[in-house]
């Protein structure tokens, strides 16, 4: 867990320290008016046919299709499957596919036109889809290894989790506790539902974690053993809380994914075709 976090601060700082070591090089070429850019002293190295410029668009690019097709091919092809959790490689996908794009921003200085211009909007619009389908991903409850759970599998880990917590009266409490919260809250069946149900279930999370630490507090039992039943009193409560948002979440996602998946294709046709147009006239750095 705690390698994890590191990780994910890494790729945080890596990603904070490019965008802004790149931003304050070029920064005063950027706020420079559009008409007076071409008698500033870092033009030819910062526009988007100069080399730096060119250099920020193709690791732009390379970024966002690294990230796209590593993604895709663990999700779909089985022998990866057991090359680490789902998860981990979508935090991959979603670092490369955010810094990816600004790299790309960063490339045509703030201004496109034509096929460059669709293929950039495209881009974002993707980068912009995917926060949203990140915050989606998280709602749907999954196995170790990421993939989906059935209704079926989700009644499964809570009945093992409550045979398991049932082993003690303290175990015991805290289902009735879990269970009594999250009873409170209907099924959404709408969107506006769905919103309001997210976020009263993410406040009842937080209140039931700190009862279960409260009740733990209080009894007469080992610190290990308060660890252990707290880590699956824990996972009982997210199991809940997903279980009530897990149809009208997996209806989203899907029609998440039909807006998304369009895009990508936009965006890799139009980013081929600016490459060659760039090609054709000559807009290419040399070594």
């Amino acid at each position: 867990m705690m390698a994890h976090k590191i990780f994910l601060i890494f790729l945080l700082f890596i990603g904070l320290t490019t965008t802004g070591i790149i931003g304050l090089r070029g920064c005063s070429y950027y706020f420079t008016p559009l008409e007076e850019r071409p008698l500033h002293p870092d033009y030819e190295e910062l526009k988007p046919s100069g080399r730096h410029g060119i250099e920020l668009g193709a690791l732009g690019a390379a970024m966002v299709t690294i990230g796209v097709a590593m993604y895709s091919t663990r999700k779909r092809v089985r022998k990866l499957w057991a090359l680490g959790q789902l998860s981990q490689w979508l935090e991959v996908h979603i670092f490369l596919c955010l810094l990816g794009p600004i790299l790309v921003v960063y490339h045509t200085t703030f201004k496109s036109g034509g096929v460059a211009a669709i293929s950039l909007w495209s881009m974002l619009s993707v980068a912009a889809s995917g926060i949203v389908g990140r915050f989606l991903y998280i709602l749907i409850p999954r196995n170790i290894k990421g993939n989906e759970l059935t209704s079926g599998q989700i009644q499964d880990q809570l009945q093992h989790l409550g045979d398991e917590l049932s082993a003690n009266e303290v175990g015991k409490e805290l289902i009735r506790l879990i269970d009594e919260k999250f009873a409170s809250v209907a099924e959404p069946h709408t969107i506006s539902a769905f919103i309001s149900a997210v976020g009263r279930l993410q406040k009842i999370k937080h209140e039931v974690k700190k009862s279960i630490q409260v009740i733990l507090r209080l009894s007469v039992i080992s610190k290990q053993n308060a660890e252990h039943l707290y880590d699956m009193a824990s996972e009982r409560a997210s199991l809940r809380q997903k279980s009530v948002l897990l149809v009208q979440a997996g209806r989203i996602f899907y029609y998440w994914h039909a807006i998304h998946l369009p895009f990508t294709v936009i965006m890799f046709i139009t980013l081929i075709l600016h490459v060659v147009v760039a090609t054709m006239f000559g807009y290419t750095w040399h070594l």
